[in-house]
């Protein structure tokens, strides 16, 4: 099947990485359904892309509701590839933190994934593609964004098992775990200008998105670590002892 029949569902596609998909995929003749809470930022991208061809859907998925109204649509709909990159992170000290803002965010980090990515596999042939976007933070605990870290550790050991349960399927399944990328999640996780990651070791949403093609290409590996960087201190904390990794990532916080 060429790609210009070929359809894509994003969520979190407003901004950041999921803007950065939808642009790159509709240049290559991928149909878009944008999926995010802001219908006006939606609206803007949908006019981007070019009216007519793609389109949008409003949907809050750290409520059950919205995650009902997306899956119903998985359901509804061909669709060739899910990328479920909508998420959010809350910095501060765990018992400090208002629990329900901790819930919202576990619904919509881990809930919603799963609940869209079973809706997706459902209707999922040969050569389709469903990507799970995590995060490096995913191997490394964070203190004060302990949470955040949890959930994303969760997405890419789920998404690792798809990937080898899909296999026979001929689905390829990917985790993708950017490290720090050049987006407003730092602001709107509640962080400063105390502990802004540095500047070198930031990535555009469209180097993100780029990696992620590639390995798309390639259909090969279940977790892909965006930029070098990223991918030395991955590795570098899996053999470290991990009271170690847990007081570095603190000099972070």
């Amino acid at each position: 099947m060429n790609n210009n029949q070929k359809r894509v569902l994003i969520t979190g596609a407003s901004e950041g990485i999921g803007r950065a998909f939808a642009h790159k995929l509709a240049t290559e003749g991928y149909t878009i359904m944008a999926v995010a809470r802001n219908e006006g930022r939606l609206q803007e991208l949908v006019t981007e892309l070019g009216e007519g061809k793609h389109a949008y859907q409003v949907a809050d998925l750290s409520t059950d509701t919205g995650i009902a109204s997306i899956a119903t649509t998985l359901a509804a709909d061909r669709y060739h590839m899910l990328i479920n990159n909508a998420g959010y992170g809350v910095f501060g000290a765990f018992f400090k933190t208002d629990l329900p803002r901790l819930e919202a965010m576990m619904r919509l980090n881990c809930n919603a994934l799963v609940a869209l990515s079973h809706a997706f596999l459902q209707q999922a042939d040969k050569g389709d593609a469903l990507i799970n976007v995590s995060s490096a933070l995913a191997f490394m605990p964070m203190p004060s964004a302990g949470t955040y870290a949890a959930t994303k550790a969760f997405v890419t050991s789920f998404t690792e098992t798809l990937w080898h349960e899909q296999k026979a399927r001929g689905i390829y399944v990917m985790g993708l775990c950017p490290g720090v990328t050049a987006t407003h999640f730092h602001d709107r996780a509640g962080g400063d200008e105390t502990n802004r990651p540095p500047a070198a070791i930031t990535q555009t949403p469209e180097e993100v998105v780029e990696t992620a093609l590639q390995a798309l290409s390639e259909r090969a590996k279940p977790t892909v670590v965006s930029g070098m960087k990223n991918k030395l201190v991955t590795n570098l904390t899996r053999i470290m002892p991990r009271k170690r990794v847990v007081r570095m990532m603190a000099t972070f916080s």
